[in-house]
């Protein structure tokens, strides 16, 4: 496969051949899409997000990785679309993709998301910094206008529900935002963090900035 991902077009047609395998190898060949570009992959990453089922899960996530990182901003539609799927990990996924390259139209569908999780207390923490609620913040604070009241929003979110963050999440607005935690002093709306730099701090994450298929 990752001979294939070296042939660039014609490797893209040679794994979408790939698609009726069975069990694990799967999962590879819709990963490995992720990598190449032409004109058949697309098509199959879609089918496959659109899967339902049991065992279901892991492909239809390597697909919504591997449609993030092949078409970008092109994929927003479908990744917008799975923010509400019924799968945690779909979810997730979705997310994380739209974090990292989708344009602004799920903003409300992901800050009603991020409104709920931090509505609830979580008794499980990510091995990582891309938890749910940063990556949902990413996403957010990555299309907000001057004067169009989205910061604030996130802001007044983020603050009434301080306590619902995780210790790592905490940290890592210590790190990426500080101003926006709550305490004396933290009256005012305080600038967000530029976006790009939040884009690129996600994109340069291995998950990302890797090969699927090293």
């Amino acid at each position: 496969m990752r001979a294939a991902v070296e042939l660039g077009a014609e490797g893209d047609r040679l794994l979408a051949g790939l698609e009726g395998l069975r069990g694990w190898r799967v999962v590879y060949v819709i990963a490995a899409l992720g990598d190449v570009e032409g004109a058949h992959g697309g098509a199959v990453l879609r089918r496959t997000i659109a899967s339902r089922g049991r065992g279901t899960s892991d492909l239809r996530c390597a697909a919504l990785l591997a449609l993030a990182k092949r078409e970008q901003a092109g994929a927003s539609e479908v990744l917008s679309e799975a923010v509400d799927d019924a799968d945690a990990a779909v979810r997730e996924y979705a997310l994380m993709g739209l974090a990292a390259v989708g344009d602004e139209r799920a903003w409300d569908a992901v800050l009603a998301r991020l409104t709920a999780t931090l509505a609830r207390t979580r008794k499980t923490e990510a091995g990582d910094d891309l938890s749910p609620v940063v990556l949902a913040v990413v996403y957010l604070l990555r299309h907000v206008g001057e004067g169009d009241g989205r910061a604030e929003a996130v802001v007044s979110l983020l603050r009434r529900r301080w306590s619902r963050l995780t210790d790592r999440e905490q940290r890592w607005f210590g790190e990426h935002w500080p101003a926006v935690a709550p305490g004396p002093g933290a009256a005012g709306e305080p600038a967000p963090p530029e976006p790009a730099a939040l884009q690129r701090w996600l994109l340069d994450e291995p998950l990302f900035a890797r090969p699927a298929l090293l």
